[in-house]
């Protein structure tokens, strides 16, 4: 009989096991901060200005952090992505990089852009989550970015990078740059 019982009792310890770990990979992933409308707005403009005819936004691909440096200072970094330049299979992704503002009630958000720069694509690198590492110089006036990112080697397929790697950005004087390797 008391065979019986342990038994019984086992699948049960193992499916509670299993639903803790669940529950612990479901808080622990990271959560995408949702845009914005203003911020939206504004990343569909940018769409515009840097597709061709053929290519279109992809508005599920938006990625968006928000960094506060300093007392005063709010930073939207965002990747988005544009598919099908030249009516093909590829694909561009951007970093760009808003300031945040209120009006003068405080209330209602304002996104002005800073700059955009390719920062992946087909055949190139791909970034599949947002999470920038941002420092500021001792001058306040360069930022330096940090990203995580894959990059296509000589053994991947174009859209399968393998190899992890940091990419660096600079954002000085109001116009964003990679910092190549040494």
């Amino acid at each position: 009989m008391r065979a019986l019982e342990s038994q019984s009792i086992m699948p049960k310890r193992l499916l509670a096991i299993l639903l803790c770990l669940l529950s612990v990979t479901v808080i622990a992933a990271p959560t995408p901060t949702k845009a914005p409308k203003a911020l939206t707005d504004q990343v569909q403009r940018l769409t515009e200005l840097l597709k061709d005819s053929y290519a279109a936004g992809d508005p599920d691909s938006i990625m968006v952090q928000m960094v506060k440096h300093g007392v005063s200072d709010n930073l939207a970094l965002v990747i988005f992505t544009i598919e099908g330049f030249g009516g093909g299979n590829n694909h561009m992704q951007y970093l760009a990089a808003f300031n945040l503002d209120r009006d003068e009630a405080g209330k209602r958000q304002h996104f002005t852009l800073i700059d955009v720069i390719p920062i992946a694509g087909k055949g190139w690198r791909g970034i599949q989550t947002l999470n920038a590492k941002v420092s500021v110089s001792s001058t306040r006036s360069e930022k330096n970015i940090s990203l995580q990112a894959l990059e296509v080697t000589e053994r991947d397929a174009p859209n399968f990078p393998g190899k992890k790697v940091i990419v660096n950005i600079l954002l000085s004087d109001g116009r964003l740059s990679e910092l190549k390797k040494p």
